[in-house]
């Protein structure tokens, strides 16, 4: 007989909770795709880096756990909530509170059941899309075809009975303290605020905000100077954003009866006391759930907005460490021959440069621009060199007149250039003046330069001392990882590195294939966590709306039979739920956009603020995106619901 009933009873929740189910079966599709892309000899197979992709993955994996069986736990609730009077004529019928938690958790199972072989379809189809991705990242041939992985089914099923086992136990825990009485008058139960007092409220409001910022402050600070950093301040700095923020959502309500409903013409002006009155009451009773919902939406702004900012990083980085197609430093200039030759039989060389890396036995530079270098000396190059590296790259050509020198530079070093009025460069008793500074790519991570390097006249190199001659070469074909390899072989007779005839030596392809690792690595995982975390906070913001729509009809039909137009009531449902979106991202946008900004301080010399904005746009644009998606969801439920 229960099992008839929960049968009936979980159909019955697919349908009327079908935002909860979906976000439930996407959770798991993500689950399962993420574990195939994990357990894919294909994908390990392309670069050395990806040996650490399921480290990062079950990392991510744990805290996704965690927030998906906070969302089941919360749904069943929230059903409970609903269902009280009839778990109470349960009650009252002689069924045992222990055989209503046998029927719920069939229930349960059943959804859980239906939810995961979703999931798994779904998985299958979105492996695909993974995978597609990652191969044409990589340059790699890649055919569509049917896949199964059992590991990674298996995971997955570990994964959901973990979630709901934890579930089940806190709801049959909660039900085993439940009494008749409570479930047959729960819904004519005034629901009481966590804050009543007014006084109180603005006391706590003061400390939420004071918290808030002082969190605020102590990561500003480890952010921009790292010599501040420690891991208690860094968790400190958390925990204290996280408290203010619930507090600011706890004491949220009270503003906006301050503000909205604080004057008589105001409060009376149009449907505004039908529209704030409805909110501050949910607010009021919802204010701790919101305060989660906001840090749900707060990490996953600063997750999207921060995959998009490393994938920046990695990507300028790459064109920073190997600019050229291939790269050798030595400071024997005769070792360069060997991978010349090398290059010319295998690659075909279109150009090549020998670059003397020259020292000017001073920091003088460095002192100037108060830049933090293991250089033991300003390092330059003769202007004629520069020319010739610009036209391999493809530059804008470029002058150097007598007296004057030139600098070429990380972002960051330019702009402090650019703020100083005047920069001499003194040399061998030759007085310079700064003809004009360039932060174009061009290997400077060792090879030419460290950081900046200086271009002088070419009669002020003669006699100075040579730290290291610089091989680059533009090839014909395309560099591979096979070619570093090589190099290594050729330049380092032991792994560490420790005996090596070259100081340095990469290609472009190394390079670009360890930055597409790790944009991948960290990526990925950033977008994955992301995605999981806005979906539970939109879908507890659906299910909840939907729910008082149908709940309270009645108000909207008292509305209807008063002359209010369905044109005017369906307005109203509009600017009910774009406030009660709305509110939620208050504070989790500019939260999300000040923790980007930590993270750029961190990503150093490469991300300028032209890229920073960029990147914190489009990663607010594709939060919005799929939170306009339920937003319409939602919408489009109620209308149907309210009529």
């Amino acid at each position: 007989m229960l099992s008839k009933l929960a049968l009936r009873n979980a159909k019955r929740s697919m349908r009327d909770y079908a935002v909860y189910l979906l976000t439930v079966s996407i959770s798991f599709s993500l689950m399962y795709a993420f574990n195939m892309v994990v357990f894919s000899k294909d994908i390990k197979s392309l670069n050395q880096m990806m040996d650490s992709l399921p480290i990062m993955i079950s990392f991510i994996s744990v805290i996704v756990i965690a927030v998906i069986e906070w969302l089941v736990h919360y749904m069943n609730c929230f059903m409970l909530e609903k269902r009280s009077r009839e778990l109470g004529t349960y009650m009252l019928l002689g069924i045992s509170s222990r055989k209503i938690s046998r029927m719920i958790m069939l229930e349960n199972s059943i959804m859980g059941t239906a939810a995961f072989l979703a999931g798994l379809l779904a998985g299958t189809f979105i492996y695909q899309i993974l995978t597609l991705i990652i191969m044409n990242l990589f340059e790699v041939r890649f055919s569509v075809k049917a896949d199964i992985s059992f590991p990674a089914v298996l995971l997955t099923l570990l994964y959901v009975i973990l979630i709901y086992t934890f579930s089940m136990l806190r709801m049959r825990k909660k039900l085993k303290k439940t009494k008749i009485y409570d479930l047959m008058y729960a819904e004519k139960q005034n629901e009481a605020a966590i804050i009543s007092n007014k006084k109180s409220h603005w006391v706590f409001c003061a400390a939420s905000v004071g918290l808030l910022a002082a969190g605020c402050i102590i990561l500003y600070v480890i952010f921009h100077n790292t010599s501040n950093f420690s891991p208690f301040l860094l968790l400190a700095g958390f925990l204290l954003v996280i408290i203010g923020l619930y507090g600011a959502y706890i004491t949220l309500a009270g503003f906006l009866i301050k503000i909205f409903l604080g004057k008589n013409e105001r409060k009376f002006k149009k449907d505004t006391l039908f529209l704030y009155r409805n909110l501050s009451a949910k607010l009021k009773t919802m204010s701790f759930t919101m305060g989660t919902l906001a840090m749900l939406l707060t990490l996953t702004l600063a997750c999207i907005q921060s995959a998009m900012l490393f994938n920046k990083f990695f990507e300028l980085s790459a064109l920073n460490r190997c600019t050229f197609d291939a790269q050798v430093s030595a400071e024997d200039p005769a070792v360069l021959t060997e991978a010349a030759d090398y290059f010319k039989k295998t690659r075909g060389i279109k150009s090549s440069l020998q670059v003397p890396i020259y020292q000017c036995g001073q920091m003088a530079l460095y002192e100037a621009l108060d830049q933090q270098s293991y250089a033991v000396d300003d390092y330059a190059i003769s202007y004629s060199d520069y020319a010739g590296l610009r036209k391999m790259l493809g530059y804008e050509p470029v002058n150097l007149t007598d007296g004057y020198y030139i600098i070429h530079a990380y972002s960051n070093i330019k702009k402090i250039v650019d703020a100083k009025d005047s920069l001499p460069y003194t040399i061998n008793g030759t007085t310079l003046d700064l003809q004009a500074v360039y932060d174009s790519p061009l290997s400077q991570s060792g090879n030419i330069g460290i950081g900046c390097i200086i271009v002088l006249p070419d009669h002020l190199t003669d006699g100075l001392p040579t730290d290291q001659t610089t091989l680059v070469i533009e090839t014909e074909q395309e560099t591979t990882v096979e070619d570093y390899d090589y190099l290594t072989s050729l330049y380092s007779s032991d792994e560490d590195f420790q005996n090596r005839r070259a100081n340095n030596w990469n290609t472009k392809g190394k390079i670009v294939s360890d930055s597409r690792a790790s944009i991948l690595i960290f990526g990925f995982c950033l977008y994955y966590t992301g995605l999981i975390f806005i979906c539970t906070a939109a879908t507890i913001l659906a299910v909840q709306q939907l729910s008082e729509a149908s709940k309270h009809r009645f108000r909207y039909k008292i509305l209807s039979n008063l002359g209010v137009s369905d044109r005017k009531i369906h307005k109203l449902i509009f600017r009910q739920l774009l406030l009660y979106f709305g509110i939620p991202l208050l504070l989790p946008i500019p939260l999300s956009v000040f923790i980007a900004a930590c993270v750029k301080n961190i990503l150093l010399e490469m991300i300028t603020t032209a890229v920073f904005w960029t990147s914190v746009s489009i990663g607010l644009g594709l939060f919005l995106l799929i939170y306009l998606l339920y937003f319409t969801a939602t919408y489009v439920g109620c209308r149907q619901n309210t009529f």
